[in-house]
């Protein structure tokens, strides 16, 4: 009876020792948890100072530059598949959509440099001997290239409205104008918000080169122009999410002179347009250090390049470093 006693009276201790040592070991992870946010709590300040600092160097410097991109990648083979629609086949297709921007902003002046390049390739073969062809590669197969370049500089009578003057080249890279547009011009800019330039170019000499086999000639005419750049970063669901865009078009003030174009035994006069817009889009969505998905998309009209409305959409990762 008095072992018994014992062995009770031992494990009524054990227990209360070990409730004694599970309560001081959570009482010790309740501490080191809140330890840990304050430290978090320190280290976000820090970095926001850092930001802060970071924001105040660049104005001194004047200088800001980013650059985004989006890849995409796609390789498909089959190999006998009898089920396939085609058994034997092979698709590969490529994308690069890379936008960058380097911008120097001061008390009295700003230049103002963005580039955008699109690049894609598509290469089906359905069979052994379509793979084999060397005349038929991927990059020989290219299905987007846009190019579009601009150099923009001015003045500044206030913070917000300067004279300005501009450069811009907007064609492709495999199809160096042809087609393509090339605009040097004076006018006034706006500067509204910060990202956010716009400009009202109405001395502006557009020259529009026109693709091969067309039947207007490459043209040089006056006219107005009007380009607005907007770049920003926000946050959705916590994550980082970058977009930039671009919005230029070109206004002829005179017509060009008629053509007379032969239709197959028929003749019609046509009075080319040089008027066009393009609208340039890149928004990337971060999932890790800069690594997430990106979509581009962009429109453009042209007479003189096509009577059609034209445009293009990417999808696939993308990397962004600002």
């Amino acid at each position: 009876m008095k072992y018994i006693l014992l062995l009770l009276v031992c494990s009524t201790l054990s227990i209360t020792v070990d409730a004694q040592s599970q309560k001081e070991l959570m009482d010790m992870k309740t501490q080191k948890a809140g330890l840990i946010e304050d430290l978090e709590a320190q280290i976000k300040a820090a970095q926001g100072e850092l930001d802060v600092i970071q924001v105040e160097l660049d104005k001194l410097a004047g200088w800001r530059k980013g650059v985004s991109g989006i890849f995409g990648l796609d390789w498909n083979r089959s190999n006998n598949w009898i089920s396939n629609p085609e058994p034997d086949s092979r698709a590969v297709s490529l994308g690069i959509d890379i936008t960058g921007y380097l911008m120097n902003d001061k008390e009295k002046t700003f230049w103002h440099n963005k580039a955008s390049i699109v690049k894609a390739w598509n290469d089906v073969d359905f069979s052994q001997a379509d793979i084999e062809n060397p005349d038929d590669g991927l990059f020989k197969n290219g299905t987007v290239d846009i190019l579009n370049i601009s150099s923009l500089a001015g003045y500044k009578f206030t913070e917000k409205l300067a004279a300005s003057g501009q450069a811009e080249l907007n064609t492709s890279i495999g199809n160096f104008l042809k087609p393509g547009t090339f605009d040097i011009g004076v006018g006034v800019t706006w500067l509204p918000i910060k990202n956010l330039t716009v400009l009202v170019h109405p001395f502006n000499y557009n020259v529009a080169f026109p693709a091969d086999g067309s039947a207007f000639s490459t043209s040089g005419s006056f006219g107005a122009k009007v380009r607005a750049d907007y770049f920003t970063d926000f946050v959705v669901a916590g994550k980082d999410v970058s977009w930039t865009t671009t919005l230029t078009a070109y206004l002829p003030y005179t017509s060009l002179d008629p053509i007379i174009i032969d239709g197959g035994g028929t003749s019609m006069e046509v009075t080319p347009s040089v008027t066009s817009y393009t609208w340039l889009n890149n928004l990337s969505f971060e999932l890790w250090r800069g690594i997430g998905i990106g979509i581009g998309w962009g429109l453009r009209k042209a007479d003189f390049e096509s009577e059609d409305l034209q445009s293009y959409s990417k999808l696939g990762l993308s990397y962004s470093i600002n």
